[in-house]
């Protein structure tokens, strides 16, 4: 019986990863069409290292792709310890095909403009950005660059996140004005990244969401001691209350995505275990 649960298990596991690297390559190849189509024709220099590779292909003539990886490799093998070894591997997946498909689009395209506003091409290549990097990051992964290099830099400088990426976001943005001799074109540039940003603001907030989850068996004891046990890998856990009856279990999540952790460890300590869960945004979580 042990046997079949961990092959059914070793299964779920599989597709569940199979499941995020697909999300990563759809993330990343969305994230790829919008900078070749809308951002890099028009010389929109949207902060991070794909900004700064805009810049540096302006002065060098090398492809933005080419230059994204040679900045983003020698970061992601620096930042492996702040990411961790399974996020660190997904990033570089995102990051090899970004920078593939970039050069490839922008190849066969031949730098062509596709949309001659570059007001709306900053605002809707902002926009399908956001939804890349909120689609990428909810698969448990990064786009690599501009998060790997502003969490390095938060353990060495004393300022809050947002505070960082909006500095680095604007020392890119200031070598872009200077390298294309362009103002108009950091006026634009600001409104992709505000419109990068809104949107995986908005898309992140709407992936975490209280969920409780009821949990009916009688080894309760152990799943909770388990749960305890791997607290990093569960620490979306907010709420963990016993009934006197010891047969019932209520568990509140504020991460969709820990979900699936949680249901792992449960069936792994009680194959017999029955789960239901609820939407709960309205419970408290002290």
């Amino acid at each position: 019986m042990k046997r079949v649960f961990a092959i059914k298990l070793e299964k779920q596991i599989v597709l569940t990863e199979l499941k995020s690297y697909t999300y990563v390559f759809l993330g990343s190849l969305l994230l790829s069409i919008a900078y070749a189509l809308l951002i890099i024709p028009h010389h929109i220099v949207p902060g991070g290292i794909l900004g700064l590779s805009i810049v540096i292909k302006e002065l060098t003539g090398f492809s933005v792709g080419w230059i994204a990886l040679l900045i983003n490799i020698p970061l992601l093998l620096w930042g492996t310890k702040v990411l961790g070894a399974k996020t660190g591997v997904k990033t570089l997946f995102s990051m090899v095909l970004v920078s593939f498909y970039i050069d490839l689009i922008t190849s066969l395209t031949a730098g062509r403009v596709f949309i001659n506003d570059v007001l709306m091409s900053s605002v809707f290549g902002g926009v399908i950005i956001g939804v890349a990097v909120a689609i990428v990051m909810n698969a448990g992964a990064t786009t690599g660059g501009n998060d790997i290099l502003v969490r390095i830099l938060s353990t060495k400088i004393r300022l809050p996140y947002n505070q960082l990426i909006l500095i680095v976001d604007g020392i890119v943005i200031l070598l872009g004005t200077l390298a294309f001799a362009d103002f108009t074109m950091a006026a634009y540039s600001i409104v992709a990244i505000v419109a990068i940003s809104k949107t995986i603001e908005y898309f992140m907030k709407k992936s975490v969401q209280n969920k409780t989850i009821l949990v009916f068996s009688d080894k309760n004891l152990l799943i909770q001691e388990e749960i305890l046990l791997n607290r990093k890998n569960t620490d979306g856990i907010l709420k963990l209350i016993h009934h006197d009856s010891n047969e019932k279990m209520i568990l509140v999540t504020k991460n969709t995505k820990k979900l699936d952790v949680v249901k792992d460890i449960i069936y792994k300590i009680d194959p017999k275990a029955y789960i239901t869960v609820l939407e709960s945004n309205s419970l408290g979580t002290s």
